[in-house]
């Protein structure tokens, strides 16, 4: 497992965090999953599988987060399995993961068989299963927090018909059954204000990425959350926005274990624009700008940028080097 999915693993498995995501997902906000109705079960799902001739297979998964949600009268099994890239094999995947979650609990059940004192039936003892037992609901959340539109197969039906079917592949989809994923688009949900903890604000911040002025207008639209960002939430961002820079020489409060992130953007904006300055001075050179020129160039640049200028104004200002700066924003 590699670091990142460490970082978004542990972000996600904060109770208040998670039931947020659920509540935003498959209850359009409302409260109906409570942070203190989740309990942490093991994320490993293991079961021995018995072949006609009595050989034994081991089969075990790791899911990447795993809640159990125990209401009044309720009891289900809530999942997620981030995803940084596209899986085109999902639908497999979260199909197994939750068999082996109703395997399980098929297990359980079988374990503690009995207590109620009826005898059981032979179909009972063959299918492990009483008539009566029922099992718990599993669902399981794919969160996708890539940049590129997520182009994978959806359901089973996709991944075994494709998306064009024929005459004889829909008369077969009758009989094959479909499994469909739950996914989670971050940077495509349309609604963010549905959630209610900071996983709005990361939301937000996910949809600004790529384009320097939105993230910094965001933030600054939300500053007093930003500058009090608390640790686990600072790491994920930095995850999301597949930024190295976000980890590095920021000041995280010793006894609150939070960063100011407003601080810390407009110090990484103001290094990329003098970066960029310095790189169309050198790009100047190659295109042809006369040596006697470059000083006056830069110097006018940086006055322009002091004044509090944006790269795009001094662009459209310098005419014949507005397609040199733009290149560089």
């Amino acid at each position: 497992m590699g670091n990142d999915n460490v970082i978004v693993n542990r972000w996600l498995s904060q109770k208040e965090r998670f039931a947020d995501l659920m509540n935003g997902c498959l209850f359009q906000g409302r409260q109906v999953v409570l942070p203190d109705q989740l309990e942490k079960i093991d994320r490993g799902s293991e079961l021995l599988v018995t072949g006609k001739e009595g050989a034994e297979k081991g089969v075990q998964r790791y899911r990447d987060v795993a809640m159990c949600w125990k209401d009044e009268a309720e009891l289900m099994v809530l999942a997620v399995e981030n995803q940084g890239r596209v899986h085109y094999a999902m639908p497999v995947r979260t199909m197994i993961y939750d068999g082996l979650t109703y395997a399980e609990q098929m297990e359980e059940r079988w374990e503690k068989r009995g207590k109620d004192g009826n005898p059981l039936t032979r179909g009972e003892f063959l299918s492990h299963f009483q008539k009566t037992d029922r099992l718990c609901p599993v669902i399981t959340l794919v969160f996708y927090y890539g940049s590129h539109p997520w182009d994978g197969s959806r359901d089973l039906h996709e991944m075994i018909f494709g998306k064009d079917m024929g005459r004889r592949e829909e008369y077969l989809r009758k009989y094959i059954p479909n499994y469909r994923i739950n996914l989670v688009d971050a940077e495509r949900i349309p609604d963010i204000k549905m959630f209610q903890t900071d996983l709005q604000y990361v939301l937000g911040m996910i949809k600004c990425r790529g384009e320097k002025r939105k993230i910094l207008d965001y933030v600054d639209a939300n500053r007093s959350y930003f500058q009090q960002m608390n640790r686990d939430s600072y790491q994920a961002l930095g995850v999301f926005l597949n930024s190295d820079k976000w980890l590095k020489g920021i000041e995280l409060s010793e006894k609150k274990g939070e960063a100011d992130v407003c601080k810390a953007l407009e110090e990484i904006y103001e290094d990329g624009k003098m970066e960029g300055i310095a790189e169309g001075i050198e790009k100047g050179k190659a295109e042809g700008i006369a040596e006697g020129r470059e000083e006056k160039l830069k110097e006018l640049i940086m006055k322009k940028v002091q004044k509090g200028k944006s790269l795009e104004a001094i662009a459209e200002e310098l005419e014949e080097s507005v397609e040199t700066i733009r290149r560089l924003i």
